[in-house]
């Protein structure tokens, strides 16, 4: 554990006394990833920066144009807003995937993101619903959308201290819908995740956006699939073609949990099954 945790009650208050912690400190959120991490023995920040009840962290706001989701937010909380239902479907329907009940009750979307995971089931969602990012280093404040946050496994664009403040998803009518596999339906990494969104006019696809976890180095967003769907009428016909343009797209490695061609044929599977699990709604 480390040497020290502080608590800031407020973001100024955060600002204000970071120059007098220790040089080697770490954001702790929900704890999820990092207190595993420090049990691994992976973990040696000196410092803990405990975020996880700065009230400006753990709002969800409605604006004219978007949804902004506190980077503190529970993600128990995000499923039981009545808004995050309205807004994000591909979101919603990843949430019965991440982790555990009880792991949903501590977890949060910021630490999801700040985490760096190519495997983040959350991220993978956000970056199918074509989120940004909103970012705070001592006051000054920057947006990127989300996918250009992750540079790496573990590696993100965040600078020292750099702060998640939360994600802005823009408010359009959609569909959503995720996908993963894994050694059991529920609780565990995934060997391959696919979430899809689609708007949709007469039964024909305007926008779609689709993101893979697992089978790159970061949470991928599948931007040649995606444009190559924006025109077509939405069918199973369309949802097998789809599917095989987006192995193309999947850079996965063979590690401990799968192989690397296993993993881009179930990237054309899962994507073929989230499409035409949409085609019913198509319609409506």
């Amino acid at each position: 554990m480390p040497e020290m945790i502080v608590k800031p009650a407020t973001l100024k208050e955060l600002w204000k006394i970071l120059p007098a912690l220790p040089p080697a400190r770490r954001y702790l959120a929900g704890g999820t990833d990092i207190v595993v991490a420090c049990n691994g023995g992976c973990e040696s920040s000196e410092c803990w920066m405990d975020i996880s009840d700065i009230p400006e962290l753990k709002t969800i706001k409605e604006t004219a144009s978007s949804l902004f989701l506190g980077a503190a937010v529970k993600i128990s909380d995000l499923e039981r807003s009545a808004a995050v239902r309205k807004w994000c479907p591909a979101l919603i329907a990843a949430i019965p995937y991440y982790a555990s009940p009880s792991l949903r009750n501590m977890a949060t979307l910021g630490g999801n993101a700040g985490n760096g995971s190519p495997c983040a089931d959350g991220v993978c969602a956000l970056v199918a619903e074509g989120a940004s990012v909103l970012l705070e280093l001592k006051g000054k404040k920057r947006r990127l959308p989300l996918k250009d946050l992750f540079l790496g496994p573990k590696k993100t664009a965040l600078k020292k201290d750099e702060l998640i403040l939360g994600f802005e998803v823009p408010k359009r009518a959609r569909l959503g819908a995720y996908q993963k596999l894994s050694a059991r339906p529920y609780f565990c990494i995934s060997k391959a995740a696919v979430a899809v969104t689609l708007e949709i006019s007469g039964g024909v696809i305007k926008r779609a956006g689709i993101a893979l976890g697992s089978v790159a180095p970061v949470p991928l967003y599948a931007a040649k699939t995606a444009a190559w769907l924006a025109g077509k009428k939405l069918s199973a016909v369309t949802a097998a073609a789809a599917a095989g343009i987006v192995k193309a797209e999947a850079a996965p490695i063979t590690d401990a949990r799968s192989e690397a061609d296993y993993r881009r044929e179930m990237c054309g599977v899962l994507l073929e099954r989230a499409l035409v699990s949409l085609v019913p709604l198509a319609g409506r």
